[in-house]
């Protein structure tokens, strides 16, 4: 969150937005978790919000830091939406009794996304570094709900075959 050109006080106040955010989408995440009948949705909108977050980010004056907290509320938004997403996500491609690994999983992917992106960050200077940032989560964001919409339209073509099986073995028992 730190914007290189912010104070102490600076950094102090944007964890507390951030947080001020970040509590009530934590409550509430199962409530908009069901409503978005996916997790791939939630990170979709955490994406969105992250996309443009960092996007503003780069365009704020550097004479003007304060204005970074008008846009904070977002990283809330990423954060909670991430998190709960990935739980959601573990909980249902992993099987049962094996969640904690799944958690364990999420873990070290996390991990290597902020190593990378430490290892990025002291090499790209911050203004080009958030863009940079922006146009690989938008991009991962459009191949995830691609990818999403694939996998929905074959679940939906497997269960009519089986659907269609079932129609057919019961036809042949009755006649």
């Amino acid at each position: 969150n730190l914007i290189f050109w912010g104070s102490y006080s600076m950094c102090g106040l944007t964890v507390a937005v951030t947080v001020m955010f970040e509590f009530p989408l934590f409550h509430y995440a199962p409530v908009i978790l069901r409503r978005l009948k996916s997790p791939v949705w939630m990170f979709q909108a955490a994406c969105v919000a992250y996309v443009i977050r960092v996007l503003v980010y780069s365009i704020i004056p550097q004479d003007h830091p304060y204005w970074t907290l008008l846009v904070e509320p977002l990283h809330g938004v990423t954060i909670g939406f991430v998190l709960t997403a990935s739980i959601a996500f573990a909980a249902e491609w992993v099987p049962k009794s094996y969640e904690a690994s799944g958690q364990g999983f999420l873990s070290m992917v996390r991990g290597l996304g902020q190593f990378v992106g430490l290892c990025i960050g002291g090499v790209i200077e911050g203004r080009i570094l958030y863009r940079v940032l922006a146009v690989v989560v938008g991009v991962g964001s459009i191949m995830l709900a691609i990818s999403h919409c694939l996998s929905v339209q074959e679940q939906k073509r497997e269960t009519q075959r089986r659907d269609d099986h079932i129609d057919r073995k019961a036809a042949t028992i009755i006649d």
